[in-house]
């Protein structure tokens, strides 16, 4: 599955909040609003889109990506390894929806839970994803990303 082929279907405030950012506007929004939709943006942009070229858009030079499980997980080019991988580990699945079910902004944190709904092709069943994430912003970008997935009730959806 490419990242590409994913559609991202997001609700209520979140999706004024990337309505808002892609519009431009922004600048016009309070502070906790901008990072809510920053991080609903990237979203779009890079797991929908597939665009790994954005990551410096939405992401420092020194940014920290806690989710990765390797030992190098500081700086942009780690960040797009991470990326690359994450998207190869999911090539066996098509027809991504995500879905930002909620975001709660407090200080310089975004807190967004996301589900993920795809058909896993080798079994052709449908599965789904939760997903939470924590991201640290500081000067407009992601600074530091935490996230929490539900990986063991994927694997029992597809045994």
């Amino acid at each position: 599955m490419r990242m590409n082929r994913r559609a991202v279907v997001l609700t209520a405030g979140a999706a004024v909040a990337v309505a808002s950012a892609t519009l431009g506007r922004t600048k016009d929004l309070p502070t906790l609003d901008k990072n809510k939709a920053l991080v609903a943006e990237f979203i779009e942009v890079v797991w929908r889109e597939a665009k790994l070229e954005r990551l410096a858009d939405y992401w420092t030079a020194d940014c920290v990506n806690h989710a990765d499980p390797s030992p190098q997980k500081v700086g942009l080019e780690e960040l797009r390894r991470y990326h690359e991988a994450f998207s190869q580990a999911f090539e066996d699945f098509e027809g991504l929806d995500i879905r930002l079910e909620q975001q709660v902004a407090e200080g310089d944190r975004v807190v967004t839970q996301m589900t993920t709904h795809a058909r896993h092709k080798p079994t052709g069943r449908q599965v789904s994803l939760a997903t939470i994430r924590i991201d640290r912003l500081a000067n407009g970008k992601i600074a530091e990303h935490w996230s929490v997935a539900d990986m063991a009730g994927l694997t029992q959806q597809l045994a």
